[in-house]
């Protein structure tokens, strides 16, 4: 496959010579490992790649062309450039004659000079000054989600400010590096506007808020009388609009003493009483008089926009003299309470325009800074806007960081294991042999092939064995079987022979090849000459029996009556038909309480016995994590081997596994990969010729993933992709392990 070619290039761009010894060098194969796991998803990469180079093209499809009109100023030092006749790119930009620059560019930027060309009749007149909306949909959806975009709205139907701020965008102002030059920048979809908006900024300035040449000053004082005038103007007319409401504030005033008086009288005298009675004739009266006030200003000129807005509340017919008075005052005096807070208002800015003036004033006898129009605009030909080149490789560089993004979050998210570096760097354990997946229907077609060419058959005994066992005479030399001989090996270096007898193998989880790996790995041992015995030790599921074309019902004896005194070891043990050296230990009959019979003194004794007897002794046991029961017994035994099939072991399921057995002081002597799956080309080659031992341990890559199905008597729940249910172990599950 495509992966092991990458996580070969890996490899080779970081090669550890350190056989991962310290820190820096576990720090180095993690680095390589991840390498290696982005470049076996390169595809997402250059879809990454693929998507932003297709997001430039299509902003480059969408995007208005813009086009800059640049006009230029001429900034001058008057009391040099006057009487020397300089050019502004010619004199020395001094100090003061900066500062000066600075001040321009600015007020070039002030609002104000962007609401007078929002203003004048030229700007209003061209056509195309407001550009349509885009529609970034593509054509195809327009209609059903972005439409096909506003059309361009005429400039005169549009609020001057809100002209104003779009000019304001569209321009740019900066001086001149070293000069005293100061363009007037503007971009536009049309270049016939952009060069009538640069040139009418840069005119406006000019004439109306640059130079006075009479007095040789700027002319910012003449904006801020401008100002201080429109401030006068109305604070002025808020101090007339609320003149006209003083005469009737006062009879409201007086109405409301006269209410106050009607009150102490009310609580002081009964309803019939003359004083009382005159009181509120008096106080009927005068509420009249108010009301007819109060109409006669709601009728006057100032202030007519306010009352139209309330005219409906006033002329409901319903409203008696009570109700009408009541909705008079609150009108009157929200009215009144609104121009007093905005006279003080107004107050404030006048003064302090009119105090900005008067410092400017203060200052008009420094020498100041004279400005012309030194160029107008010429109608650009290229667009500016957007930039083929930026926007590709910013698309380019977007696109690449995405797919790398992508790479690395499904990198951190995938939970299983893809290579053999992969397992040894997250356990820290070191990998006893890496089993290639079985190609059945290959190694079928291959052991026919063979059996005819080399006329040799199976054993009467093993025509009945589960296809996965491997040592069969037309089989012997393979790629597998190598790969056992390997695991035989490596069990072999653990340590001396006398010591290292009891070998067992577990799992983390159901599904992963355990009892295969138990059962290739024993006869391999008998074949090397070693008395060996096969013992199942998984009392709830035994699948041992299975392998070997037995049937549980047709073993009369097993583990189970050996542990619980029915019979004895020898009656219990199989010695296999054909195979020199190998015996069996199945399971036997479903124990009542497999935790409680291993935790006897019974699995001493019986080891014990197998030692005596045997060179090599190999337990099947249950998965780790399903059930207690390899827990119980670990620390009997010399090696403990743990099986992780490739493609399916959660990497969680391996780590929780390690803590509980560090947890009880066991430490594994090694993990057995099974499932490793090269790419078939490989598989093959080594099915029909091996040559030599060119792959095992590799970094190569496998297929997709794998998942297990229920564990558990029917139907106990064991969920893919995650280890914290395993449901039941069932004793008559029909799975294979």
């Amino acid at each position: 496959m495509r992966k092991k070619k990458y996580y070969e290039e890996a490899e080779d761009l970081l090669d550890d010579e350190d056989d991962l010894a310290g820190g820096g060098a576990s720090r180095r194969a993690r680095t390589r490992q991840l390498i290696g796991d982005l470049l076996v998803r390169w595809h997402w990469m250059a879809l990454g790649l693929v998507l932003g180079l297709l997001g430039s093209f299509y902003y480059l499809s969408k995007a208005p062309k813009l086009y800059q009109a640049t006009s230029t100023l001429l900034v001058k030092d008057s009391a040099r450039a006057a009487f020397e006749g300089q050019r502004a790119d010619d004199a020395d930009v001094n100090l003061r004659s900066q500062e000066g620059i600075g001040t321009i560019v600015e007020q070039i930027k002030n609002f104000d000079l962007f609401e007078i060309v929002a203003r004048d009749p030229d700007v209003l007149a061209l056509e195309g000054l407001i550009p349509p909306s885009v529609n970034w949909w593509p054509e195809w959806a327009g209609d059903l989600l972005g439409g096909d975009g506003e059309e361009a709205i005429e400039a005169s139907k549009i609020e001057t400010s809100e002209l104003a701020r779009l000019i304001r965008a569209w321009t740019e102002v900066s001086n001149r590096r070293k000069t005293r030059l100061v363009d007037v920048v503007v971009s536009h979809p049309l270049p016939e506007v952009a060069c009538a908006l640069a040139d009418k900024i840069a005119r406006t300035y000019e004439s109306k808020i640059g130079v006075d040449r009479a007095t040789g000053r700027t002319n910012s004082s003449s904006i801020l009388a401008l100002k201080s005038e429109e401030a006068e103007k109305l604070f002025d007319q808020k101090e007339n609009a609320l003149a006209n409401y003083q005469i009737i504030l006062l009879t409201l005033e007086d109405l409301e003493k006269r209410e106050a008086t009607f009150s102490e009288l009310d609580l002081r005298y009964l309803s019939k009483h003359p004083k009382l009675i005159a009181a509120k004739n008096a106080l009927e009266e005068y509420a009249s008089r108010f009301l007819r006030e109060f109409d006669q200003v709601r009728k006057a000129a100032a202030d007519k926009d306010y009352w139209d807005k309330n005219q409906s509340e006033w002329n409901q017919q319903d409203l008696d003299q009570l109700a009408r008075l009541q909705v008079a005052r609150r009108l009157l005096t929200a009215r009144a309470t609104v121009l007093t807070s905005g006279i003080e208002s107004q107050r404030a800015v006048y003064n302090s325009l009119n105090t900005q003036l008067a410092e400017l004033n203060a200052k008009k006898g420094e020498t100041a800074v004279e400005v012309e129009l030194d160029s107008l605009s010429e109608l650009p030909i290229n667009p500016s806007s957007p930039k083929q080149l930026i926007t590709l490789a910013g698309g380019t560089i977007f696109g690449s960081g995405l797919g790398f993004a992508l790479a690395f979050l499904l990198v951190k998210l995938d939970n299983k294991f893809h290579t053999v570096s992969q397992v040894e760097l997250m356990s820290g354990l070191p990998i006893l042999a890496t089993i290639q997946k079985i190609d059945l229907a290959l190694l079928v077609k291959l052991k026919a092939e063979r059996e005819q060419k080399l006329k040799v058959s199976d054993p009467p005994g093993m025509k009945l064995w589960d296809p996965r066992l491997i040592f069969r005479p037309a089989l012997m030399l393979t790629l597998y079987t190598e790969a056992y001989r390997i695991l035989r090996a490596s069990v072999t270096l653990l340590g001396k022979e006398e010591e290292r007898k009891v070998t067992l193998f577990s799992s983390a989880t159901p599904g992963e090849g355990k009892t295969t790996t138990s059962a290739n790995f024993a006869i391999a041992a008998a074949q090397q000459g070693k008395k060996t015995i096969l013992v199942d030790f998984d009392l709830r599921k035994p699948a041992i029996h299975k392998t070997f074309g037995l049937k549980r019902k047709e073993l009369s004896v097993g583990l189970t009556e050996v542990l619980t005194g029915k019979c004895s070891l020898a009656e219990a043990i199989q010695k296999q038909a054909g195979q020199e050296n190998f015996y069996i230990l199945f399971a036997g009959a479903k124990a009542p309480n497999p935790g409680e019979l291993l935790t006897t003194g019974g699995v001493i004794d019986l080891l014990d016995k197998l030692r005596k007897e045997f060179d090599v002794i190999v337990i099947d046991s249950a998965p780790l994590l399903a059930v207690p029961d390899t827990r119980l017994i670990v620390s009997e035994v010399d090696n403990f081997c743990l099986v992780v099939r490739a493609e399916q072991t959660p990497k969680g399921a391996v780590a929780k596994c390690l803590d509980m057995l560090r947890d009880d002081e066991n430490e594994p002597a090694g993990i057995v990969v099974n499932g490793y799956q090269e790419n078939a080309g490989f598989a093959r080659k080594y099915l029909y010729k091996y040559g030599g031992y060119g792959g095992y341990g590799g970094y190569g890559g496998y297929g997709g993933y794998g998942g297990y199905g229920g564990y558990g008597q029917d139907g106990g729940g064991y969920g893919s992709g995650s280890y914290g249910s395993y449901g039941s172990y069932g004793a008559d599950e029909e799975e294979d392990d």
